[in-house]
């Protein structure tokens, strides 16, 4: 039951990424629209983040169908037992770096604990990571007493610099929604 509303919240996100990311500032969001550097950067901020939902949905359904994930701890790209899990029956092409050619990294099971502050993970937990423009880690920590404290606005092009983080298929660090 767990993975069924996973994967519905996975559809949905899926959706909202396609739908286009909106900010929640109109600056921003103007500003975004004026400039082509930040147009650029937005586009591939929402491509990272469509891929990043393609994975989460991958491990769901892979977790659905076989009780278990795969083991993989940090990036992927030469951890072929893992590659073989998912691609192609749960996603047909794996991608294996985001839109700034860093490796997506991937925590399955017990290698989510500790990660940007997540704990008490089990076999079927996972975390997803973009670690955004600049490509390094950055120092945010997730809190369990308030959720949406890793959501940001994006005010200016370092904010691309922030790392990309779903747990669970429920994004932990990524750029707020702009309410209509």
């Amino acid at each position: 039951m767990k993975y069924k509303i996973l994967v519905g919240v996975s559809l949905c996100l899926f959706l909202f990424v396609i739908g286009g990311v909106q900010f929640n500032t109109l600056k921003a969001a103007s500003s975004i629209q004026e400039d082509p550097e930040m147009t650029e950067l937005k586009e591939k901020l929402k491509y990272t983040m469509m891929e990043i939902g393609m994975i989460t949905t991958a491990l769901a359904d892979y977790v659905t169908d076989n009780r278990a994930l795969p083991k993989q701890d940090g990036p992927y790209d030469e951890n072929i037992e893992f590659i073989k899990a998912l691609s192609p029956k749960y996603v047909r092409n794996l991608p294996f770096y985001d839109c700034w050619f860093s490796p997506y990294r991937v925590y399955c099971g017990e290698a989510c604990n500790g990660k940007y502050g997540i704990s008490g993970c089990g076999p079927d937990d996972f975390v997803v990571v973009s670690y955004g423009r600049d490509k390094k880690k950055e120092d945010f920590e997730f809190d369990p007493t308030d959720p949406a404290a890793g959501l940001f606005d994006i005010e200016s092009a370092e904010d691309f610099d922030k790392d990309l983080i779903m747990w669970n298929g429920s994004w932990v660090r990524a750029p707020r929604p702009r309410r209509r």
